[in-house]
């Protein structure tokens, strides 16, 4: 697969990231799939709608996320496997939650644009 494509998809996830931060439900709703599967740290899983309305009707509240490190595995011609890490900020009732995740991620290309399909997260302890 070519860098471009790899640096493609590096982009796509600090997008997304952004967006969750920002609140942009438009950006994010071009960047995951009509069937994206959305599974969070909790093991709460998502679809599209539900994710993108907890983030713009502020039910879920990101202050960062900051990329620790992150891995794309080409996996045919129209599939890439992120393999990542990042330190997300939250809001919750109680205050400010700050925690480090691993996760998953899978972007496809359809039509000549790469979305989200799936993402599984999982809390990790701290390094």
């Amino acid at each position: 697969m070519p860098a471009k494509t790899i640096e493609a998809i590096r982009g796509l996830e600090r997008d997304r990231f952004r967006a969750m931060v920002e609140g942009d439900g438009i950006l994010l709703d071009a960047l995951l799939a009509e069937n994206v599967s959305y599974v969070h740290t909790n093991g709460k899983r998502e679809t599209k709608r539900q994710f993108i309305d907890a983030i713009t009707a502020g039910r879920r509240r990101y202050r960062q996320i900051e990329i620790q490190s992150q891995d794309v595995i080409p996996a045919g011609r129209d599939t890439c496997v992120v393999s990542g890490r990042a330190l997300v900020e939250m809001e919750s009732k109680n205050g400010a939650l700050l925690f480090p995740i691993a996760y998953t991620a899978i972007h496809i290309q359809l039509d000549g644009q790469w979305q989200l399909l799936a993402l599984q997260a999982t809390r990790v302890a701290l390094e």
